[in-house]
């Protein structure tokens, strides 16, 4: 029903993921699978309402209105079965601006945060200018997937912690964390008296079959110590429009954290108002229809990983467009790893060192390609990493092993053969 194989040219647009390239790779031809970032179309309700808002208007004061509070309260009642009300609702230009203005509302300069790892960027920026204090909380990592260490956090919340601040789900794995998890993770910020600030970016891109559960949603205890942070930027490809909410359920919370963006003299501008509530009203069969595209997508990635690319291990995400690819089997420094994906792969991807301890030897790519050109592209470039080694005579293991590829390759790349005639294998 929706359109998400029509290559869009966004070069020339100021466009982070593809017109920023030469900056931060020193390269405009390579091919980006590094900003989390879709370049499929938009919804097209969305499109159309930006479109009748520039029409014979003006662009004045705008405030938000009770169509767009109501908005996000049905989508999380439809989409999650969590009661949000309106007056719970605080808005914020970004998610990371949101905590970071709850952080400054709530704490005081010397506080400590925890924060997992290998975990997004941005979150060990929580101890710039020195304001506050990052405590890192190792995630367990067994068989590909991540867990929470609660042994690690009870004793760093002992040790006077006054902040948690979660990606749930995961950034980069992907992982969604249960239920039970989850709520042992309040009783335990509860006994500490612990807030927890819960980025939900990802939220609204589980898989199919995936349950993701707001931390507002678990109990009564989760909803008088949590802070959610979220927006749909990143479920429909709105981020250039600058739209975020907190929902903070605590009254005197919300109140001292909307005091302090308020006193910055900080809003969402009118045409961020007004994709969050075309986006939110119209987008859930768009929405699962993308879903099933990008399950394909990294169902079709993991597949390649394990059988074009041995030594490298990827596992499904539970949510997200995401690909956590672990390459500590190939026995190369992160330095020549990163030098081949770039030089010889041709792709931009995300070195695995940036989400800090336990992502050295890990590589971070997006699973958003479309599935003819940017996907011949990008299997090609996966392809040419590894070095080719000295033709010898296969074993009947070998053997068996090119007939499993070639039937792969045959069932999901485009043009196979006649683009992809080297073997991975010797």
């Amino acid at each position: 029903m929706y359109d998400f194989d029509t290559l869009l040219n966004r070069r020339g647009t100021d466009c982070y993921k593809w017109d920023g390239l030469a900056k931060e790779y020193g390269d405009p031809e390579l091919m980006p699978f590094w900003v989390a970032d879709m370049d499929f179309k938009c919804l097209p309700e969305l499109d159309q309402a930006l479109r009748e808002r520039t029409v014979g208007a003006t662009y004045g004061y705008t405030f938000p209105g009770e169509d767009y509070f109501k908005s996000i309260t049905s989508w999380y009642e439809r989409r999650h079965g969590a009661a949000v009300s309106a007056d719970e609702i605080v808005n914020a230009p970004g998610v990371l601006t949101g905590i970071h203005f709850a952080l400054a509302a709530l704490g005081k300069p010397g506080d400590s945060i925890i924060i997992n790892t290998p975990v997004y960027p941005p979150f060990y920026k929580f101890e710039e200018n020195g304001r506050y204090r990052v405590l890192q909380s190792p995630l367990i990592e067994k068989n590909g997937r991540y867990f929470l260490d609660f042994v690690d956090l009870d004793e760093k919340m002992r040790s006077g912690a006054r902040f948690y601040a979660l990606c749930s789900p995961h950034n980069p794995s992907g992982r969604i964390w249960s239920r039970q998890e989850l709520l042992e993770l309040v009783a335990l910020c509860r006994k500490h008296g612990v807030i927890l600030l819960s980025d939900e970016i990802h939220g609204d891109l589980a898989m199919p079959g995936k349950t993701h559960h707001p931390l507002l949603s678990l109990s009564e205890e989760a909803r008088k110590i949590s802070i959610i942070a979220s927006a749909p930027s990143k479920t429909f490809n709105c981020a250039g429009l600058k739209s975020s909410f907190l929902i903070i359920a605590d009254e005197e919370m919300r109140q001292k954290v909307s005091r302090k963006i308020k006193s910055y003299h900080i809003d969402i501008d009118l045409f961020g108002l007004l994709a969050t509530k075309v986006v939110f009203e119209k987008g859930d069969a768009w929405l699962d229809e993308l879903m099933r595209y990008l399950e394909a997508n990294a169902k079709r990635m993991v597949e390649f990983v394990d059988a074009r690319l041995p030594g490298v291990k990827a596992s499904m995400p539970d949510a997200s467009y995401l690909l956590w690819l672990d390459c500590r089997g190939r026995d190369l420094s992160q330095e020549e790893l990163v030098r081949r994906i770039k030089t010889k792969g041709r792709l931009a991807l995300n070195d695995g060192t940036m989400f800090g301890p336990g992502g050295a030897t890990a590589i971070c790519a997006s699973t958003t390609a479309l599935r003819d050109y940017t996907w011949r592209k990008a299997l090609r470039g996966w392809n040419e990493l590894w070095e080719p080694r000295q033709p010898r005579e296969p074993d009947a293991s070998t053997k068996s092993r090119t007939a499993t590829v070639e039937s792969f390759s045959r069932n999901h790349i485009p043009g196979y053969p006649r683009l992809y005639t080297r073997r991975c294998f010797p």
